[in-house]
């Protein structure tokens, strides 16, 4: 398990867990993303936000949100 900030791009993972606040879990669950969902990394942060891929949408967070957020390597 290791924090969204660390993922790669190109690689898939999944979503084990989320620490924060109920606010920010919240927030995340109304985009989709919470515990067990597969996410792709399309940019990993080096140069502006992490954007992530679900299904056939795209979504942009920060450098703070991604390290929240512990995932799993698929494959």
């Amino acid at each position: 398990m290791i924090p969204l900030s660390m993922a790669i791009r190109g690689e898939k993972v999944r979503i084990i867990r989320i620490s924060g606040g109920r606010g920010f879990v919240r927030r995340l669950t109304e985009m989709g993303l919470y515990h067990g969902v597969e996410i792709e990394i399309i940019s990993d942060g080096h140069a502006g936000p992490f954007i992530i891929g679900l299904g056939g949408l795209r979504f942009g967070i920060g450098f703070g949100m991604a390290k929240k957020i512990f995932v799993e390597p698929l494959g």
